[in-house]
């Protein structure tokens, strides 16, 4: 078997990548060393831990083997995490943005207390039981306005609640990730005009769309906006 070489991903800081371009897999450096999460692979590679990152559990990790164009992270970036659930991808994000902070709401009791478990020692997130659809009533938590919001949440208002958040919390010229899951909007028509629906909407309140990238090879009738929010 070939040892696998792990080297820095081109354009994210703090994410790592193995194999060819075709079949490219990702990694981030492991926060807390000889820990996982959700059973992933762990490498030592150069005396540093790795924990692979599988796109088909973490729409982000699908959104950059998509290559978007925009540059999402650096180390102190501060981000409101909408749908943290059990902490898939947000352990991960903990990696890449070590010396930052992530707002995490999650609504669901459950998934919060698996969230807990498996984060608590990942002192760059901060757990917040609530529901995203009412940003007003985590803002106690919340100490200063976001340089990013990431939101994964199965609701059919998708779109209105990332305004409402990113109204409440995101600064100027700040980054909105959305995964939209048209199913969970409407399960009769179609996804694109789903997608294209949740877009005008996004469009009409003040935030510019700057790339529309389809997951569907991961995440079945998903697709990522990544908007940026106008400067008033």
């Amino acid at each position: 078997m070939s040892k696998i070489e792990i080297r820095n991903h081109p354009k994210f800081s703090n994410v790592f990548i193995s194999g060819p371009q075709e079949r490219l897999r990702l990694y981030t450096t492991n926060l807390l060393e000889g820990k996982r999460v959700y059973g992933e692979k762990l490498i030592n590679y150069k005396g540093i831990e790795y924990r692979e990152w599988d796109p088909y559990r973490s729409k982000l990790a699908a959104l950059i083997l998509e290559n978007p164009l925009t540059n999402l992270f650096y180390e102190d970036l501060k981000c409101l995490y909408l749908g943290a659930s059990s902490g898939t991808t947000i352990s991960h994000l903990s990696d890449i943005i070590h010396s930052g902070i992530i707002y995490s709401v999650e609504f669901a009791e459950r998934s919060m207390r698996q969230l807990i478990q498996n984060t608590s020692k990942r002192l760059n997130i901060i757990p917040i039981l609530a529901d995203a659809r009412f940003p007003e009533t985590y803002a106690k938590y919340i100490f200063t306005n976001v340089d990013l919001i990431y939101q994964d949440v199965a609701q059919p208002r998708q779109a209105e609640i990332a305004l409402e958040n990113c109204n409440y919390y995101l600064k100027d010229d700040g980054i909105l990730i959305i995964a939209i899951k048209s199913q969970s909007i409407d399960s009769i028509k179609k996804s694109e005009q789903i997608y294209a629906q949740e877009k005008r909407i996004l469009e009409k309140n003040g935030l510019n769309i700057v790339e529309s990238i389809n997951i569907h090879k991961y995440a079945a009738n998903h697709i990522i906006l990544i908007a940026k929010k106008e400067i008033n």
